[in-house]
């Protein structure tokens, strides 16, 4: 019964109006980033879009409130992202036979009674929908909190660090199919990239072959995040 309303600007009669979906479009090709500064222990990450303006509003509507319609809309930047980190890695001589596996970082038990739901499990099914079938990385919740944690929001990179040090897990029935396999971790915004860090830490330690990552958007950081070339 409620009017509909833009998950990027608010404005009325649409879910996701044309100038919103004209800043996605122009969004540069995904490309690799890393935080400053950089935790000890991130995997390679990939992502498309800087954490701010309509991209952020989305986002928190999306995971926070109940707009899973944007799904739809931030899946897009999310498969760009998915397809650089494969090109990437399949280029790895090293790398390049192991399965790959998509898993979503964890939400803690008190997000999923909120919520009602997990978000980021369907948006990585809708971002890996566009892929070829043999081509597809199945994905695999094969991570969780062993421990209560903090609201990331707020904490600087030491807190955010801290807070998630040895907080996840892969349970004994989800090991099989890490063990040996290239992790493709996925998520929303990096930050500090202290969840990606942790979730990188606990794939490893269940014997993954490699670990990658993936989100849809960075945070700005001390300096503007520029998503041009990558410096010569």
């Amino acid at each position: 019964m409620l009017p509909v309303r833009c998950g990027g600007c608010d404005v009325s009669g649409v879910p996701w109006c044309p100038s919103c979906e004209r800043t996605l479009a122009a969004a540069p090709p995904a490309r690799s980033w890393t935080p400053t500064p950089v935790p000890a222990g991130l995997p390679p990450v990939w992502t498309v879009l800087p954490y701010d303006g309509p991209t952020r509003a989305a986002l928190v509507n999306w995971k926070d409130h109940g707009r899973r319609d944007l799904a739809q809309v931030l899946a897009g930047p999310l498969t760009e992202a998915v397809l650089a980190a494969l090109v990437s890695h399949r280029a790895a001589p090293s790398h390049g036979s192991c399965t790959v596996v998509a898993v979503p970082t964890p939400s803690s038990h008190a997000n999923v009674r909120r919520r009602g739901d997990r978000p980021l499990r369907a948006l990585s099914d809708h971002a890996l929908r566009p892929l070829p079938i043999n081509e597809r990385p199945r994905v695999v919740d094969a991570l969780r909190l062993r421990r209560p944690v903090e609201d990331q929001a707020g904490l600087d990179s030491r807190g955010r660090a801290a807070n998630l040090a040895a907080a996840m897990v892969v349970p004994p029935d989800r090991l099989r199919q890490v063990a040996g396999a290239c992790c493709l971790v996925v998520d929303d915004v990096i930050t500090t990239g202290a969840t990606l860090t942790e979730a990188a830490r606990a794939l490893s330690a269940a014997g993954a072959a490699t670990v990658l990552a993936v989100t849809v958007a960075a945070t700005r950081r001390r300096s503007p995040l520029s998503f041009g070339p990558e410096p010569g």
